[in-house]
């Protein structure tokens, strides 16, 4: 009876899960903030699907053009028209408060909460220098977020030798903390966040463009800008067009 019962027990974890069951703190719901083994078997299905996706595969239309400017639409009690709305808020984030710092009004839609992961991101110092010239970061808070800092870095594949990189991606900063310093800056700069709701429909019109959520809701900008990452329903459409 042991023998049948051990025989029956499931498979043993990969190396991989082992490493990633180790990984602590919680996922978040935004881009990058899911790093789990369940969460990378979900993108290997997803990425799946779409190498194994038919040419007359349908892909849901998301952007709709309309001829002509905007008429007989109730903006509401209230409403408003935005110069931007960003759709995804971890990468968004940055880019928002930027243009609401040239002041904008700006929009965010996020269909989770808007926070970074606890795993660190790897930027180089020069890149992060980028942020402090636009004016959303200070010397002083890049300090503040650096977990670790290390050089050089070896790059290179077997049997074909060795580089040694000074400098390039040598730095881990905390996305949770660097995230909320920037959902703070935005929001005190006048930015208006909108979490808990997806992005249905856009209709792009010669004037204006017109954003319904999953709520029901709809926002109207001039200008939108999808930092939704790699599996943007925009990107999936513009893809199916191109192919």
């Amino acid at each position: 009876m042991r023998a049948r019962a051990l025989g029956e027990a499931g498979p043993a974890p990969s190396r991989t899960q082992m490493i990633m069951d180790k990984i602590s703190g919680e996922e978040v719901g935004c881009a990058g903030g899911a790093y789990s083994y369940s969460a990378l078997k979900r993108l290997d299905q997803i990425w799946s699907s779409i190498c194994e996706a038919q040419a007359d595969s349908k892909v849901p239309e998301v952007v709709t053009r309309v001829q002509g400017p905007l008429v007989d639409y109730d903006f509401g009690d209230g409403s408003e028209i935005f110069d931007v709305l960003v759709c995804g808020g971890t990468l968004g984030i940055f880019v928002a408060t930027a243009l609401s710092y040239k002041g904008l009004r700006v929009g965010i839609i996020e269909r989770n909460i808007i926070k970074g992961r606890e795993q660190e991101w790897n930027i180089s110092r020069e890149e992060l220098m980028g942020i402090v010239e636009v004016g959303i970061l200070s010397e002083e808070e890049i300090e503040q977020i650096i977990s670790s800092e290390f050089n050089p870095n070896r790059c290179g594949f077997e049997s074909k030798g060795e580089i040694w990189l000074e400098n390039i991606l040598n730095l881990g900063i905390s996305p949770a903390k660097v995230v909320e310093i920037m959902k703070e800056r935005f929001v005190s700069s006048g930015g208006a966040v909108f979490e808990g709701k997806s992005l249905s429909s856009i209709y792009v019109h010669d004037d204006l463009a017109v954003l319904n959520l999953s709520d029901g809701g709809s926002l109207p900008c001039r200008l939108v800008i999808d930092a939704m990452g790699n599996f943007s329903p925009i990107v999936q459409q513009v893809l199916l067009i191109f192919n």
